[in-house]
Parts: structure tokens; sequence; C-alpha cells
């Protein structure tokens, strides 16, 4: 899933992470691989993915499910294509729901990152 934000790469990470938290997620980390990229003598268009989960969603997923943990904790990706603003991605929740078979009780969990980019409807 992909839609755009007016801001920034750093402004639309840091507005993602703040709503992650304020629902009750924990951010686990950013990956800044523009950053990366750098270090190494290279360079892309600045991209960071947010990494951030809730255990009490999260577990019960990978009790059932123990593959799923590849796929968790859930992340989104935000970055610079050239244009205004940033574009935001993250996994269809359905598309990973339907490779684990999951239920529709245990797919909403995978809601959370369509719920949390949301945020970027009012800015």
């Amino acid at each position: 899933m992909t839609r755009r934000s007016a801001h920034d790469v750093g402004e639309t990470v840091a507005a993602l992470g703040a709503e992650a938290e304020r629902v009750g997620a924990a951010v686990v980390a950013v990956v800044d691989h523009a950053a990366a990229a750098r270090k190494a003598g290279l360079s892309m268009p600045d991209t960071q993915v947010i990494i951030f989960g809730n255990p009490q969603a999260g577990t019960p997923l990978m009790q059932a499910h123990p593959q799923i943990a590849i796929d968790l904790p859930l992340r989104i990706m935000v970055r610079d294509d050239g244009q205004p603003g940033s574009l935001v991605t993250w996994q269809d929740a359905a598309y990973v729901a339907q490779r684990y078979g999951l239920t529709e009780d245990q797919s909403a969990a995978l809601n959370a990152p369509a719920k949390i980019a949301s945020v970027l409807d009012g800015r």
C-alpha cells in the first residue's frame, strides 16, 4: 500500500512514529537507508523505515503462526521520490493475512500501519 505525504521524509517519519506510540505501539527502530548508503560512499534518495510493534497484538499471532515472526514487528517505509512530499508504503494487511491463513480477528492487528498512516490525512 502506498500513499503520498505532503511532508518531507523527516517530518513524515516523526509524525508516524509519534502516532504509533500514541496508539500503544513501541517504535523499535528507524532505519535510515540513505545515511547507511552515505557511510558506504554511495548515494540514494532519503529513505527511512519505521519498525514498530505491540507485543499484546503480535505475540498471539506468533503463537498461532510462528512463521509470521519474519513479518513482525510491522514496518512503514517513507521515501523521497523526487516529487513534493514523500511516499509512505506498508504491506497490505490482507496480503499478509492470506499468506499465513489468518482469521479476520487475527488479521486486525495487521491494519496498524494503515491506521497509523491515517494521521497524515489531517496534516
